[in-house]
């Protein structure tokens, strides 16, 4: 019964190995990008290195912690008193003393006092909620400023990916085309050293003037891709930047109509959740401002024990011993600034404040509508070049087709030749620019709305 018991556990566990096997896999043919390389690993390692995330992070431990400090602070503003000293002995009482006749230090003996004093505020008429009110707007507005930073990096780090795929995707096509122009040019050799009449020395030099241009185009590639990694590197702080090997395709990305992203924006946008913290933290110096024309009420604990063995403790209690002093003392105090004409200033100016800043959010909602109205034309825009160049791109891919194979049996020109492969590739390479205009756009839309359009593992698809 025993084994028979081991043999079921043992089923069951690899029952459940097996599950989470099968869940992983399926998870990863959902993603359909390896671990380790494409757009999406990259923005997670930048979100995991980027100092200034790690900074905007401890900036909202700061304002935690400055929150704290307003509900405790008030409650334990007390302090302590310790002196220690010498002082010439006394002896005796009130009514006689020996040492009345003796001139003064001529003795000396120490002497020690320990103290401690404070109040506990009972009611402040509003300024301790105003002081937590305007350290909760500070969190707030760290915790916005920290989803700035990351809906900015999010977009650099996409905006420098996309610029590396395009510069992949021209050197591919660069490379293609200079085979292509190279066994043109051999084949225009040959028939001009066999004196064919239908092959003429301007064919050779227009041919060599196309390749001069392509692979002067290779530079500009080169250029691209190191400047692009560079940034890579930078933003994510991986040392290697492993994209993905296929060529680029547009980003999955249904369109809404522009209200929506602009209703989306007043919602979303961190710059208006700061000015929302920034309203609230000028509301609660408004009412610190009104609070001060009112006084604090608290209650007030002294202790204070003072001891001196050179000098004889009296126990009198209508006489002041200031060497040897016990008490314990608590009441209720009030604290009444009367610096109101001061204070009424002080009120205006907070308010003068709170309605500039209110002013600002306005605005600053007139300048997001309007920017976001600018992106999303700008994607509309990229959106209509990609479609109508990837069009133009399969109908040059066939025209080069047909030209090449023409050229190859003689039935066609090297002008034809040419005129075809300078407009498939100028075609191909717009088509390459317009996916990367469009997906910056769309990553740009994202960021000025402030809110995910995209699923993070979806800006980039597998290759087939």
């Amino acid at each position: 019964m025993g084994m028979m018991g081991k043999g079921i556990r043992l089923v069951l566990l690899l029952l459940v190995l097996c599950t989470t096997l099968f869940s992983l896999a399926a998870q990863a043919k959902l993603t359909g990008l390896p671990s380790n390389v494409g757009l999406a690993y990259m923005i997670r390692a930048a979100e995991r290195n980027y100092p200034g995330l790690l900074a905007a992070r401890k900036k909202i431990v700061a304002a935690e912690a400055q929150l704290s400090e307003a509900k405790v602070s008030p409650f334990f503003q007390f302090q302590v008193i310790g002196a220690f000293g010498l002082a010439p002995e006394s002896r005796g009482t009130p009514i006689f003393s020996p040492n009345s006749e003796l001139p003064l230090g001529s003795s000396w003996a120490p002497i020690a006092k320990l103290g401690v004093e404070g109040a506990i505020p009972l009611w402040t008429f509003g300024k301790i909620g105003a002081a937590q009110d305007a350290a909760r707007a500070g969190i707030k507005a760290a915790k916005e400023e920290k989803r700035q930073m990351l809906s900015t990096l999010r977009f650099d780090v996409r905006r420098a990916y996309f610029a590396l795929q395009l510069s992949l995707d021209v050197m591919q096509m660069i490379s293609e085309g200079e085979g292509k122009l190279d066994a043109a040019i051999k084949s225009v050799e040959e028939r001009l050293e066999q004196d064919d009449p239908d092959i003429k020395e301007s064919d050779r030099w227009r041919l060599s003037s196309t390749l001069a241009e392509v692979q002067a185009r290779s530079a500009e590639a080169n250029q691209l891709e190191n400047t692009s990694r560079a940034a890579l590197r930078t933003l994510t702080g991986l040392k290697e930047v492993h994209e993905l090997d296929c060529p680029s395709e547009p980003a999955d990305f249904q369109e809404k109509p522009l209200d929506w992203y602009q209703r989306a924006a007043h919602i979303h946008r961190p710059e208006v959740q700061m000015l929302g913290a920034a309203l609230a933290a000028r509301r609660a110096q408004s009412d610190l401002a009104t609070a001060g024309y009112f006084p604090d009420l608290g209650l007030a604990v002294s202790a204070l024990y003072g001891y001196a063995p050179g000098i004889d403790d009296q126990d009198n209690a209508f006489v002041i011993d200031r060497a040897n002093t016990r008490s314990l003392t608590a009441g209720l105090v009030a604290k009444w600034s009367l610096d109101l004409w001061g204070n009424s200033y002080r009120a205006k100016r907070s308010n003068a404040l709170f309605e500039q800043t209110l002013a600002q959010k306005d605005e600053a909602l007139r300048g997001i509508e309007l920017e976001v109205s600018s992106v999303y034309y700008e994607l509309e825009n990229a959106r209509k070049s990609e479609s109508s160049w990837e069009k133009g791109h399969s109908a040059t891919r066939a025209w080069f087709i047909s030209a090449a194979q023409g050229y190859q049996v003689g039935t066609a020109e090297a002008r034809d030749l040419v005129d075809a492969i300078k407009a498939y590739f100028t075609a191909r390479f717009s088509h390459t620019e317009s996916i990367r205009s469009f997906n910056t756009a769309a990553s740009k839309l994202e960021r000025v709305i402030g809110t995910e359009l995209i699923p993070l593992d979806r800006w980039e698809k597998a290759c087939e």
